[in-house]
């Protein structure tokens, strides 16, 4: 994959996972029985800041070592409650991996 496409597929898929996250954090809210208060808090906070890390590291940051570290642990973080899942971690795989080859490459000169 050329990096164009492979930027163009990570953005789409981080983007992705963190509006999940956020929707798998309301979702919960409404539909599911916790045990306790403190489960509650957990679920929200852990999808949430999952999703805020994620966009962050996605629209705030230019690509390289700091934007896929906030993205890789974004991803793990809100992971964490979807564990369980099977496309969840599947996608939070592709994620790491993705960022991590993108840093990795080489600046493109500017034209």
């Amino acid at each position: 994959m050329t990096g164009d496409g492979l930027a163009a597929a990570t953005q789409f898929l981080v983007l992705a996972l963190s509006a999940l996250y956020v929707l798998a954090a309301i979702a919960g809210l409404i539909l599911a029985d916790f045990g306790s208060t403190a489960d509650i808090v957990l679920w929200t906070l852990l999808l949430l800041l999952g999703a805020a890390l994620l966009a962050a590291g996605q629209l705030l940051l230019p690509t390289g070592a700091a934007s896929a570290v906030l993205i890789s642990a974004g991803a793990v973080i809100g992971g964490v409650p979807l564990f369980w899942t099977l496309l969840v971690p599947i996608a939070v795989a592709a994620v790491i991996a993705c960022t991590v080859k993108l840093a990795r490459q080489p600046p493109t000169p500017a034209a």
